[in-house]
C-alpha cells in the first residue's frame, strides 16, 4: 500500500506539473474521472476491475458529454478511452457509460490500435484472477494533445504494481516499442 500511495503522490505531482487544477470528478458508475477545463479532457480515469470482458455489442453507443471536449474530426487522433470499453462489455450500461469525452485523451492511431491496446487486452487477461486498480491519463499537454500517456495497474490482492508504463503519443515514429517504465520499485528499495 505504501508503494501504491508513493505512487500515487509521483503521479499526481507530475500531472499537477502540467495542469493548474482538477476542476471536476466525476463519478461513473465503474469509473472516476479528474476532468480538466484547461485541457478539456480528464488529467485522468482511476477503476477497479474483475473479471473483465465481455460479449456485449458497442453498437449504437457513440461519444457525449457536456464539457467542453478536443474536437476529433479530422484531427488525425482516435478517441482513446482510458477506462477501457471492453473491460466493462459483460454490462450494457457500464460499457455505455464510458463512451463519455471525460473518459477519453486523443491518442494517436499508433498508439490507440497497438501497443495500448495490447496493454489494455493484458490487464482484462490480469483481472480474470486479480482484482486490479487502473490509473491512466495523459503528462505533457501540447494544443489539448498529450505527448506521453501513462498506465499504472496497482493488484488490490497483493499490493504490487503490476505495470507502470508511459507511451509516446506521436503521429510519427513508433509507440510499439516496449513498455517504459514510470518507476522501477526494485531498484527504489535497492537505494
Amino acid at each position: 500500500m505504501k508503494k501504491l500511495l508513493f505512487l500515487l503522490l509521483l503521479i499526481s505531482a507530475s500531472v499537477s506539473a502540467q495542469i493548474e487544477k482538477v476542476d471536476t470528478v466525476i463519478n461513473e458508475k465503474c469509473y472516476t474521472s479528474y476532468y480538466s477545463y484547461k485541457i478539456k479532457a480528464p488529467a485522468y480515469v482511476v477503476y477497479k476491475l474483475y473479471k473483465g470482458g465481455g460479449n456485449v455489442s458497442r453498437k449504437g453507443m457513440n461519444f457525449k458529454s457536456k464539457l467542453p471536449h478536443f474536437s476529433y474530426p479530422k484531427s488525425g487522433y482516435d478517441i482513446g478511452h482510458m477506462a477501457n470499453a471492453e473491460d466493462f462489455a459483460y454490462n450494457k450500461e457500464l460499457e455505455e457509460s464510458t463512451f463519455r469525452y471525460y473518459n477519453a485523451l486523443p491518442q494517436t492511431p499508433n498508439l490507440n490500435r497497438g501497443i495500448w491496446k495490447v496493454l489494455e487486452t493484458q490487464i482484462r487477461k490480469d483481472s480474470q484472477t486479480d482484482s486490479l486498480l487502473i490509473i491512466c491519463g495523459g503528462i505533457e499537454f501540447n494544443n489539448l494533445v498529450p505527448t506521453k500517456c501513462f498506465k499504472v495497474v496497482y493488484s488490490l490482492s497483493t499490493g504490487k504494481i503490476l505495470y507502470s508504463v508511459v507511451f509516446t503519443n506521436k503521429k510519427t515514429g513508433n509507440s510499439q516499442s516496449k513498455f517504459t517504465y514510470l518507476f522501477d520499485f526494485n531498484k527504489l528499495r535497492k537505494r
